[in-house]
């Protein structure tokens, strides 16, 4: 008897992991008709933004993706991601700014990086809008950490600034 549960116990550890490593070892299309879009808070965007979720986290990537769609004059609150994030800039410019004071831009085709626990802000110019994948890193669950709006005046100093 102890043989048939020592064995059928190999079974479920060992099978269960055949079958974990067959799940992992497909790949899987998300059709753009699948992809969720929303609208992003107003607690945390300064006028109209279009969220569209590419992916969640996994397993085996610990990280998510979202196409970001600025309209002109509108940016992000400061925030910070305890994982970083990396921004591919698709359309358009992206401006971002960290609290030492440094804003820069980035055209479309460039990438920004970002590490864990920076804060920052990003968004589009005055006059252009713009767009960019974010792939963000997750640490305990966590993606972003958002704090305070950066105010109307901030921004355009940092745009002015940054030009």
């Amino acid at each position: 008897m102890k043989k048939i549960v020592f064995f059928l116990f190999c079974i479920l550890i060992f099978g269960g992991n055949v079958m974990a490593d067959s799940i992992k070892s497909k790949q899987e299309i998300i059709k753009k008709e699948n992809l969720k879009s929303i609208k992003g808070d107003s607690k945390i965007f300064s006028g109209e933004v279009r969220v569209t979720l590419l992916f969640k986290e996994e397993t085996y990537r610990p990280f998510s993706a979202g196409l970001v769609e600025f309209e002109a004059g509108v940016r992000s609150a400061w925030h910070t991601h305890p994982a970083g994030q990396s921004l591919i800039v698709t359309k358009g410019e992206i401006y971002t700014g960290t609290e030492e004071g440094i804003t820069q831009i980035a055209k479309e085709g460039d990438t920004i990086l970002c590490p864990p626990n920076v804060k920052h802000w990003h968004g589009a110019g005055l006059k252009q809008g713009g767009s960019h994948i974010a792939l963000t890193g997750i640490k305990d669950n966590n993606n972003v950490v958002w704090l305070e709006k950066l105010s109307d005046e901030e921004y355009e100093r940092a745009i002015k600034e940054a030009k």
